[in-house]
């Protein structure tokens, strides 16, 4: 029983200094993209050591989403798709780094790759959405429009209204 409490308090720290070091290195936009490098392995494991030493804890748990199993980073990197499960992306692209030594972002020295990430939350209201709009096309009648019809196009504006803000609700916390 001893292990299994120790073993959860290594996690506690782990994820505690992992929060710590992206909100440290990570604080903006620009920054989030950038390649990561031997010293930023070094700066982690000092913020590990000063969550460990000091008994720092987390006061919330980094939220996670879904993701579309066809995102770009989720389907080419495996490694990075099992810590994406678990972590953000930012978290979890910073642990298969660890793991792999190969950054996401910067799969060569010479390239670089941003895509963004599409949730499965995503998909689905873009397929609502196509689905809404499939259904407007073929039962709007163009030559003789009814009640009915205007219904369904006010039906797809909605629909459209809430897809958009919902992507721009996932830019934002970009």
């Amino acid at each position: 029983m001893k292990q299994s409490y120790d073993e959860g308090q290594n996690l506690r720290v782990f994820e505690c200094a992992l929060v710590r070091f992206v909100d440290a290195t990570f604080d903006n936009h620009r920054s989030r993209y950038s390649r990561l490098h031997s010293s930023d392995r070094v700066f982690f494991f000092t913020v590990l050591a000063e969550v460990q030493r000091t008994g720092t804890r987390l006061n919330f748990s980094p939220s996670v989403s879904t993701v579309w199993f066809g995102d770009y980073y989720f389907s080419k990197y495996y490694g990075y798709a099992k810590y994406r499960e678990l972590f953000s992306l930012t978290h979890a692209r910073l642990l298969w780094w660890f793991e792999s030594d190969e950054d996401i972002y910067h799969p060569t020295p010479h390239q670089t790759d941003f895509y963004t990430e599409i949730t499965q939350a995503e998909m689905d209201n873009r397929l609502a959405a196509r689905s809404t709009w499939n259904d407007v096309l073929t039962s709007f009648d163009m030559e003789h429009p009814g009640p009915e019809d205007f219904h369904l196009l006010r039906e797809f504006s909605h629909s459209l209204v809430s897809l958009l803000d919902y992507v721009e609700d996932q830019l934002n916390e970009e």
